[in-house]
């Protein structure tokens, strides 16, 4: 289910939402202030994996992952 992250434009109050239709955004209303129309906030998500997590490698400059070479033209396409 989509929860959402919103910003008052009239109190700065940030605040998440469960929305499950666009009728429910539109009638949203900020939680400390009372007014209506707060904005969506763009976010970021966090996820899990089953695979241990695994440090990058770290050494020399790497070539292209196509043809090896080491300027990497092939990621120039």
């Amino acid at each position: 289910m989509p929860v959402y992250e919103y910003r008052c434009k009239s109190c700065d109050a940030a605040f998440e939402q469960l929305v499950l239709s666009p009728e429910v955004e539109r009638e949203l209303h900020c939680p400390s202030c009372g007014k209506p129309h707060p904005v969506r906030q763009l976010s970021t998500f966090a996820a899990r994996s089953a695979a241990p997590h695994q440090p990058a490698a770290s050494g020399g400059p790497s070539g292209c992952g196509r043809c090896g070479d080491p300027s990497g033209p092939c990621s120039m396409n």
